[in-house]
């Protein structure tokens, strides 16, 4: 049975594989090596154990969009008032490229820290992305614009 603690965040996990799955998470933890992804379909629910070292990313997003969808990321970072406000969320701008070409860009969280992954928070105000987990053995390249 669908609970609301499940629904929470909607989540869409992107594999280093190239596969995609959608649903929500009740043990989430950045610093975990292994959560569960919950989906439901009428009554029926199922979860999938996910490792985190098979993720390139996990999207914690606004909508669920289409798939292979939203794509046409702006490539730049606020300006004046918008970028003053970011910046006190002592959050580095930063661009990260992952191993498939894939570009983002954000404000980094817990880059620093010892878990397999950090947050960064997409530059975009408008992007569909609420926060992305970018997991470190995806990335090719990581760039701090504020060093």
């Amino acid at each position: 049975m669908e609970t609301d603690a499940y629904r929470q965040e909607k989540l869409v996990a992107h594999f280093k594989d190239g596969d995609v799955a959608r649903g929500y998470s009740p043990d989430f933890r950045p610093e975990s090596e292994v959560f569960h992804l919950m989906t439901w379909d009428g009554d029926v629910t199922s979860s999938r154990k996910i490792q985190v070292d098979k993720l390139k990313a996990l999207f914690h997003v606004k909508t669920w969009g289409t798939p292979g969808g939203h794509s046409d990321r702006r490539r730049e970072f606020p300006s004046g008032e918008d970028l003053e406000r970011a910046l006190k969320k002592d959050a580095p701008r930063t661009i990260v490229e992952f191993f498939d070409g894939e570009e983002v860009w954000g404000y980094s969280q817990g880059y620093h820290s010892p878990a397999p992954g950090f947050f960064l928070i997409p530059a975009d105000p408008g992007d569909n992305n609420q926060k992305i987990f970018v997991v470190r053995s995806s990335m090719v390249n990581i760039q701090f614009l504020d060093n």
